[in-house]
């Protein structure tokens, strides 16, 4: 058997990495479906998580959506007790949105789901097949400038900087 081209072997490996993404982003879990929240305000739960509180503005242009998109999504996150809105003490013409505890216990256990998820996947494989996943999954990292060792929060999937 030929081996094969480069080219076909990146678009390969591009399919199976968006299969698995695609799996992991498709709620299948009771918690998941039953939640009263639209991906758009997922996306933003999310957002507030990993990069902390934001303005109005940085939210829009993170998401690539306008002003009064996000405006309308923040406005029904803040009703449903998942967001909270704060003045900048800085400026108080600025609005400042963060996650209020129920907002963080929300995405952290959605978080939790997706992950052990994951660990059962994992467990499915051998050792052998594990040691192949790992050795290409840091060569990725490295190829994507992810090349230091992963922290703690890294592994335990935490929030990073």
């Amino acid at each position: 058997m030929a081996a094969e081209s480069l080219e076909t072997q990146c678009e390969r490996t591009a399919v199976l990495l968006h299969r698995v993404s695609r799996a992991l982003r498709d709620p299948q879990d009771e918690d998941w479906l039953s939640l009263d929240v639209s991906m758009a305000q997922l996306k933003v739960l999310f957002s507030l998580y990993y990069r902390g509180p934001a303005t109005v503005g940085v939210l829009a242009g993170k998401m690539g959506v306008t002003l009064p998109t996000v405006s309308a999504t923040l406005e029904r996150l803040v009703r449903a007790g998942y967001v909270e809105r704060e003045d900048d003490p800085e400026d108080r013409r600025v609005v400042i949105n963060r996650l209020t505890a129920e907002g963080t216990s929300l995405v952290e256990r959605l978080r939790e789901e997706r992950r052990a998820r994951v660990d059962q996947a994992l467990r499915r494989l051998t050792p052998e097949q594990m040691g192949v996943l790992q050795e290409g999954l840091s060569a990725l990292a490295g190829a994507l400038g992810l090349a230091r060792p992963p922290a703690a929060a890294d592994a335990a999937g935490g929030p990073t900087a």
